[in-house]
């Protein structure tokens, strides 16, 4: 009886591993893949967001620039008013 348990759960484990690993590495090879593919997708989206950065950044210095040269117009435009005759 007990040799028969003995060879009842033997052919259950095999069953059971001949079913299951093969899923199992199935799976893993899946989640690989996946992992993958989520790295390239994130390094792609880094790439995208250190681009807009740097166009944002130049963008503000674009805007400082124009801002500076504004307010030396502004500047001189004001010292000129100062000089001029009142009417």
């Amino acid at each position: 009886m007990a040799s028969e348990a003995k060879s009842t759960i033997g052919s259950f484990r095999e069953v059971v591993q001949d079913l299951l690993v093969p899923e199992l590495k199935a799976l893993k090879v899946s989640m690989d893949s996946m992992r993958s593919e989520m790295n390239l997708s994130l390094g792609s989206l880094s790439k995208e967001m250190q681009l807009r950065d740097e166009m944002n950044a130049h963008a503000l210095r674009s805007l400082s620039e124009k801002l500076d040269f504004a307010i030396d117009i502004r500047e001189r435009l004001a010292s000129l008013e100062a000089r001029m005759p009142r009417q």
